[in-house]
């Protein structure tokens, strides 16, 4: 379900913390536990620090062994706003490609994602085809901006963040079709939020891109479905970050923006920031490597 690479397996299990064996890690790990969905949680990331050097493997498998432990939980969450199986599953799995991150980072293995995976198990964010869309609300300072934009999102509404994962092309019909998917998806599983805008984080909108990439790229077919918003750069653990606004076309495999039926503004961000109404879209993702 985590997609933890077999390779890894091994030395995941051999660390797993006990309570009479490691009572130290294992308390710690019951309290993560508890943070991660006792009342009152934060919405997006708890304030985990990595697991000190001097645990070895312990320490840097310390979150995946965590994540394993939340799983029944998490699962059972999902069943109960019944996520469809393949929803779930895609969505976990990047815990697996963090893990794959991180062998290619540092060489050995490992998990330093834990801020970020607490959005998947806590059912805020949710893989729909191509790109991630997470539950969360518009907030200006955030943006760099000095408030709400004309025509976009009232500060604190809420909003779809837009997230791209980093394991295949990011071909127009492919966010055609995950665009079209968040607003039932959302409707469906989460009711009772009205998602007219999307945000994305990422510095795949930085406009400077258009200088080194061909018209027709699928990183600048990803952009123009944005209004750049705002000045102030956002950054992740691997790349440096920026916000914009955004929604992409119903029924087309172009993926430039335009207006339609049920047009829906979804915001992002780039480096500049920007802001342009979609057809068809209700959601945006903000990358976080």
């Amino acid at each position: 379900m985590l997609a933890v690479p077999a390779a890894e397996r091994p030395e995941l299990f051999a660390t797993l913390p006990d309570p009479v064996r490691t009572p130290v890690r294992w308390e710690a790990l019951v309290r993560c536990h508890q943070t991660l969905f006792g009342a009152g949680r934060p919405s997006n990331a708890a304030d985990w620090p990595t697991a000190p050097a001097a645990l070895g493997a312990a320490g840097r498998w310390f979150y995946v062994h965590l994540f394993l432990l939340a799983l029944p939980r998490a699962l059972e969450e999902q069943h109960r706003r019944e996520v469809p199986d393949a929803v779930v599953r895609d969505t976990f799995a990047d815990v697996g490609a963090t893990v794959v991150s991180y062998r290619r980072g540092h060489g050995t293995g490992g998990f330093d994602r834990q801020r970020w995976i607490c959005r998947h198990f806590r059912g805020t964010l949710h893989r729909l085809g191509r790109l991630q869309f997470e539950r969360a609300v518009y907030d200006s300072a955030v943006w760099g901006a000095a408030g709400a934009p004309a025509g976009g999102p009232a500060e604190g509404e809420a909003v779809l963040d837009v997230h791209i994962p980093g394991d295949g092309p990011l071909s127009p019909a492919l966010c055609d079709a995950s665009f079209a998917a968040a607003r039932p998806f959302m409707a469906r599983h989460h009711p009772g939020g009205r998602y007219a805008f999307a945000a994305c984080h990422s510095w795949l909108l930085d406009r400077a891109l258009a200088d080194g990439l061909a018209p027709g790229s699928n990183i600048l077919a990803f952009q123009r479905r944005f209004t750049p918003h705002g000045d102030r750069p956002a950054a992740d653990d691997d790349v440096v970050d920026a916000p914009a606004l955004t929604t992409p076309p119903a029924g087309t495999g172009t993926g430039r923006a335009g207006p339609g039926a049920g047009a829906v503004p979804v915001w992002s961000r780039s480096r500049q920031g920007a802001l342009r109404p979609c057809a068809g879209a209700a959601t945006s993702v903000a990358c976080h490597g």
